[in-house]
């Protein structure tokens, strides 16, 4: 029998806000500069890896320090774009409040670098209701190797059999798996394989509440 929940670790982009159209405007805006190809077919199909993996994919090989100074322009675009713009998706913060008032732990797991994530906790208010905040950039390995749930699990001082992600990216489905998590699927109107392989598939968070969680094996 599954141990009962304690710990919600949520993803970012795709589960409480939806910032997809700016970091796909900050990443075709650098790859215009740099004379790169990049459509937006190349966008989605690396949408929710880390910043080296994408340049590896679309850029080809790049020393360190190239891929930090490309990197830093890119996320320094993104967070010019949704300073204004961010706002919570349906349901997300809801929970997120449920969930803080039920005494569940609760963690932010992102690939997204630091200081995005302390932008968007800024316009959110996001530490009133978690208390870990863990970036892709903090462990060896991006999704769907499961370093950055297992990361904040521990931070958050609990077992991964414990411990649920909310995620909308295959590869984060396949991270929280490959870390024994149990995981809850954010599909909106997709309808793919790797996110019905979560232990429940849903359209957005207001299919979710506290007692969802509770009982979720």
């Amino acid at each position: 029998m599954a141990k009962q929940i304690q710990a919600v670790i949520w993803d970012l982009d795709g589960v409480i806000i939806d910032s997809a159209e700016e970091h796909r405007r900050a990443w075709l805006r650098l790859a215009r500069e740099e004379g790169i190809p990049m459509t937006d077919a190349d966008f989605w199909a690396t949408f929710g890896k880390r910043n080296d993996d994408i340049f590896a994919i679309l850029w080809g090989p790049l020393s360190i320090e190239q891929m930090r100074a490309l990197a830093d322009r890119k996320e320094a675009y993104f967070r010019e774009y949704i300073r204004d713009t961010a706002a919570p998706l349906p349901g997300s913060m809801e929970l997120m409040q449920g969930l803080h008032e039920a005494g569940f732990a609760q963690a932010l797991a992102s690939s997204t670098p630091p200081e995005n994530i302390e932008l968007i906790d800024e316009v959110l208010g996001l530490k009133r209701y978690l208390t870990a905040f863990v970036s892709g950039e903090m462990v060896p390995r991006g999704k769907p190797a499961p370093d950055i749930f297992l990361k904040a699990a521990q931070t958050l001082g609990f077992d991964p059999s414990q411990s649920l992600v909310i995620e909308d990216a295959v590869a984060g489905v396949q991270a929280a798996h490959a870390a024994s998590m149990r995981c809850i699927a954010i599909a909106g109107n997709r309808d793919l394989p790797g996110l019905r392989a979560a232990e429940l598939m849903v359209t957005s968070l207001t299919e979710v509440t506290v007692d969802t969680i509770r009982h979720l094996s």
